[in-house]
């Protein structure tokens, strides 16, 4: 078995934003082809493409409404045959965005379901339980033509598939077959541990430790006891697994867990369930070396040695980190974020990055009027949405990404592509320096980590692989710190001889290089 996924480095793709090849201000895939060349110069190992397939973008493509196809807005079939063997041919995968947990309600099964041949492949009750939709308000919605309620857990419009028939499961594994087929090397799953409900639709038990929420977004005031991370969830990651390990393809998982806390994501990983889970502790961290020493222990340990964990500190659900943990000092946030990015890179496990990160992007502020989210529309001003963190990608000061206005507007052009390239001190050099250093050196892909014991300034940590040493110390305070440094310093930031100044990183091989 090609455990590819371990070494690799992913780069998430959120197609509308990346790069607009036909002047409609919308993302595509010939985009995506046409800018390829920039990110293997970077030294990304495999792409991640949030959802291209046909929908009505009710949630901009998380509501799928057929699965074995292209979006007229991203391209066609022509052009993802043409991305994937161009992304082939550069040496660097393509999994895709699994969206399994529902489908629009224009899919063609759910318009079968109302009209009653295919009813049992989603939820439908008489009287709807007491569960929530995680978009707020409840998750039952009555049918247009009918007396009965159908289940979301998310917009009404995305109507969840049930799980519990087996005609369901089969149908996505044969979803998938038709994408390997193709060479797709694997899937992201969405909020897969929302897949099996409670046949029996027993109500959840009132968290009563978020009672005051329950009247403003009352999927947090409930214990999910019956409307996720169900029994029969590993069965299910079982037989999609032996599909995918039949072309040395990924599965990489993401749970639901409005808390934060993602304790479950681990056990997923166990049993040939997934290859991967995302765990998002690291990202939801308060800037201290205590707080992400204490997420990275929690997750290291929870996965095992056996297990393999994954990072990531941004992604398309999420404000970007540029902005979660900026200060007013640009020189300050500059050392911050490669100080991340070093974090990310070095740690033991898979990092996934999201588009823009390696420059800095920020969220860009949204004036309601601009707002597409249907998320920050329904909860606005307390909850603005997520198009903050999916704007163009900045490509130049002009913007780059399309001859026209884009769907979103840009964030602050200033932090862009061609300016970073040509500057040896930017962001964006920092990470393909850390990047080239990670594939040139097996400890870092592959190798042991050892970390040490908590500091209220640094992180310190070590990684081996047979007879190599690599020594990683990051200063997440302001102040200098004195440093030891036993071997030959590899890569570093704000150094000087063995003082680290603020914010500041030192990579160093033990011994002889």
């Amino acid at each position: 078995m090609n455990e590819w996924w371990k070494t690799a480095v992913f780069y998430q793709i959120y197609p509308r934003s990346f790069q607009d090849s036909n002047a409609d201000g919308v993302g595509d895939l010939k985009g995506i082809e046409d800018r390829l060349e920039y990110l293997e110069w970077l030294g990304i190992d495999c792409l991640w493409l949030s959802p291209v397939h046909p929908s009505p973008q009710a949630d901009f493509g998380y509501d799928v409404s057929d699965y074995c196809d292209i979006d007229a807005q991203f391209g066609d079939m022509n052009a993802f045959k043409s991305l994937l063997k161009a992304a082939h041919e550069r040496g660097m995968r393509l999994i895709l965005d699994g969206v399994f947990n529902h489908c629009s309600t224009q899919h063609l099964w759910f318009q079968r379901a109302l009209s009653g041949t295919k009813r049992d492949w989603f939820h439908f009750r008489e009287k709807p339980n007491n569960w929530a939709s995680a978009f707020g308000g409840s998750g039952w919605t009555k049918e247009s033509n009918g007396n009965q309620y159908y289940l979301h857990t998310f917009l009404r419009e995305q109507a969840d598939l049930n799980w519990g028939n087996p005609e369901v499961e089969e149908a996505v594994l044969e979803i998938m077959r038709f994408w390997l087929d193709l060479g797709v090397d694997g899937f992201r799953l969405d909020v897969f541990n929302c897949y099996h409900k409670d046949l029996l639709y027993r109500n959840n038990p009132i968290r009563w430790s978020m009672l005051p929420a329950r009247w403003v977004y009352p999927y947090i005031a409930q214990e999910h006891v019956y409307d996720r991370d169900l029994p029969q969830m590993r069965q299910s990651l079982q037989k999609m697994r032996q599909v995918v390990d039949e072309y040395d393809g990924v599965l990489l998982g993401e749970t639901l867990d409005e808390l934060f806390i993602y304790d479950k994501a681990a056990a997923y990983c166990a049993d040939s369930q997934l290859n991967l889970a995302f765990n998002f502790r690291l990202l939801h961290s308060k800037f201290s070396a205590a707080s992400f020493h204490r997420a990275i222990r929690s997750w290291i340990e929870q996965v095992g040695q056996k297990g393999w964990p994954t990072w990531v500190v941004s992604n398309h659900d999420f404000t970007r980190h540029a902005t979660r943990w900026a200060t007013k000092d640009k020189h300050t946030d500059l050392c911050r974020m490669k100080l991340i990015a070093a974090l990310m890179l070095t740690l033991r496990g898979t990092p996934c990055l999201y588009y823009g990160e390696e420059l800095g992007m920020k969220e860009r502020p949204m004036r309601r009027g601009e707002i597409q989210d249907p998320v920050g529309r329904r909860y606005w001003p307390f909850f603005k949405g997520r198009d903050g963190a999916r704007t163009p990608m900045q490509w130049s000061k002009k913007g780059g990404f399309s001859s026209i206005e884009p769907w979103l507007p840009y964030g602050d052009l200033n932090v862009n592509v061609h300016d970073q390239r040509t500057d040896s001190h930017s962001l964006l050099c920092w990470y393909r320096s850390l990047l080239t250093l990670r594939r040139n050196r097996a400890a870092l892909r592959c190798g042991d980590l050892i970390l040490n014991e908590e500091h209220s300034h640094l992180i310190c940590f070590e990684r081996r692989f047979e007879d190599q040493c690599l020594e990683i110390v990051v200063n997440c305070s302001q102040h200098s710190q004195e440093i030891n440094i036993l071997g030959t310093v590899l890569l570093s930031n704000e150094l000087n001889g063995s003082t680290l100044g603020g914010y500041g990183v030192c990579i160093s091989l033990r011994g002889q290089d």
